[in-house]
């Protein structure tokens, strides 16, 4: 791992290491029906990605062993794929993370969602940042890796800040890699963590706090749907079960949540880390997916997300203008 962490910014160390972990074992678990076997499946419709990193690990021509994925041999390399599947995809904006955001937001301004808050952020500076519009998004929030539950009352200056200052606030609740609790500096992980519920005292506190859920908190999927059922203010991204897990696991889970009424509330999300290819996986496991209508998968990789992030009518329309004009 000595190799990865060439990190400006320390606090990116075990967010990096973590990220890693959870992708290369996640798809140990099972992407057997994944990508080659694929129709090329592109949508019609402008996308928003939920959850998108840009940090380059300094590791090139790492393999993914099912998928055949590897990473780019260079971060120009890496930078120049990942905005490749953007464009090939229509993704019109990206909620970005990660030690390149700003550089990312640069490139493309109307495009990247620029976003920080990882545990342990100091909250004199997201105040900061947020009122100064630096970053729009406090996320991705994890302090399931350092064993806290999402309802510890530690994290309440973290939501009140994200309420008093209407943030988006994107907390990583669901899996990580097979094994996390015996692997060293991420001892502290439990799947319990991962259970939604847990955040239904912060909900109640905090009301107006625009929260979604990252990876649908897979697999608590009973549980998924009763927080959903319970807080209607609560919306989820389905990043990296999108193409991690086999297919029909994620569409089993997917097909759950829309058929129980919350289609609407469901954001596309890549969780893109070192694999850009990850982008085209992610996205074709929805629109192969037949349970769902044209309007449910346009809903999940647009208009929800727009909804969320409360876009504009003027932007709206812009987006999809755009994204019939690029057909």
């Amino acid at each position: 791992m000595s190799k990865i962490l060439k990190i400006i910014n320390p606090m990116f160390k075990n967010y990096i290491v973590t990220c890693l972990f959870c992708t290369v074992c996640c798809l140990s678990y099972g992407q057997q029906d994944h990508s080659a076997n694929h129709k090329n499946y592109l949508s019609d419709f402008p996308i928003i990605d939920m959850h998108f990193h840009s940090d380059w690990w300094g590791a090139p021509e790492v393999e993914e062993t099912l998928s055949g994925f590897k990473s780019q041999k260079d971060r120009k390399t890496y930078v120049s794929e990942s905005f490749k599947y953007l464009k090939k995809y229509n993704i019109v904006k990206a909620v970005t993370d990660g030690a390149f955001t700003l550089e990312y937001q640069k490139m493309a301004p109307g495009q990247i969602i620029p976003a920080h808050g990882s545990y342990g952020t100091s909250i004199d500076s997201l105040r900061k940042w947020f009122k100064n519009g630096k970053y729009k998004v406090m996320g991705e929030f994890e302090p399931q890796y350092s064993g806290i539950s999402p309802g510890d009352k530690s994290l309440e200056r973290y939501y009140a800040l994200a309420e008093e200052l209407d943030v988006p606030l994107g907390i990583h609740v669901g899996l990580g890699p097979p094994g996390a609790p015996y692997i060293k500096g991420m001892e502290k992980y439990r799947m319990s963590l991962s259970n939604p519920l847990l955040l239904e005292d912060v909900l109640v506190k905090h009301p107006k706090m625009r929260v979604y859920i990252m990876h649908g908190g897979w697999p608590f999927l009973d549980e998924m749907v009763g927080l959903l059922y319970a807080h209607p203010q609560v919306y989820i991204d389905i990043s990296v079960i999108n193409w991690v897990l086999p297919r029909a696991e994620f569409h089993q889970y997917l097909r759950r949540i829309v058929e129980a009424g919350f289609g609407e509330r469901i954001m596309y999300g890549s969780d893109e880390m070192q694999w850009p290819q990850s982008i085209e996986v992610s996205v074709e496991n929805i629109l192969s997916a037949h349970f769902l209508t044209r309007q449910e998968k346009e809903d999940i990789l647009y208009n929800n997300a727009a909804r969320f992030l409360r876009l504009s009518n003027e932007e709206i329309k812009k987006d999809k203008s755009e994204s019939l004009s690029a057909q």
